[in-house]
């Protein structure tokens, strides 16, 4: 494939993806189909988009193994946070590339509204494990960017819902993921 061709290739798959993940509050974070298709079940409804974007990638990358390698994982993680039914329930690799990802997990709201049991799963005294434990620098960022949300909102009249904010941290992620990967091809 010419490099043009790549790019385009590239943008296509991406769009597919943004346009699944831009799904996320008008789901109710994957847990219900819209409005417009009620009677359709939300795992089939997810399914057939992620089948959809599967099929695009393997026809424009057919012989391109190392784009398509690519491609497919960044499919793969996408099917693989749409199906953990948590926030943030991304792959390491998202929150490395985007941080703010981390300022949506469940500690947070564990640590504010059951202190007592946030403390006995981080010393290790239950069941159950969290993916992120937060030490005061992370609260102390996580604070500034809710702050700084909410002034933009204010001046902007923006009335995100905490969903809206975390699918377009979702959004920027996956900026991220494709400049990162496919650098060689949208950058020149």
């Amino acid at each position: 494939m010419k490099r043009n061709e790549v790019k385009k290739a590239i943008r296509t798959v991406y769009g597919e993806l943004w346009d699944i993940l831009a799904l996320y509050e008008k789901t109710g974070g994957f847990n219900e189909v819209p409005k417009e298709d009620e009677g359709t079940d939300i795992w089939d409804y997810m399914g057939e988009k992620l089948s959809h974007v599967r099929k695009t990638a393997g026809i424009l990358f057919l012989g391109e193994h190392e784009i398509s390698r690519k491609v497919f994982q960044i499919i793969d993680e996408t099917e693989y946070f749409i199906s953990q039914h948590e926030i943030p329930g991304v792959v390491p690799r998202w929150k490395l590339l985007n941080p703010r990802l981390t300022y949506f997990d469940c500690a947070f709201s564990l640590m504010d509204k059951d202190p007592e049991l946030f403390k006995q799963i981080s010393r290790g005294q239950t069941e159950f494990s969290l993916s992120c434990y937060p030490d005061p620098e992370l609260i102390r960022a996580r604070e500034k960017y809710f702050r700084n949300i909410r002034e933009k909102s204010s001046r902007h009249n923006l009335q995100y819902s905490e969903d809206r904010i975390f699918q377009d941290e979702l959004l920027s992620t996956l900026r991220l993921l494709f400049e990162d990967s496919f650098q060689e091809y949208l950058h020149k």
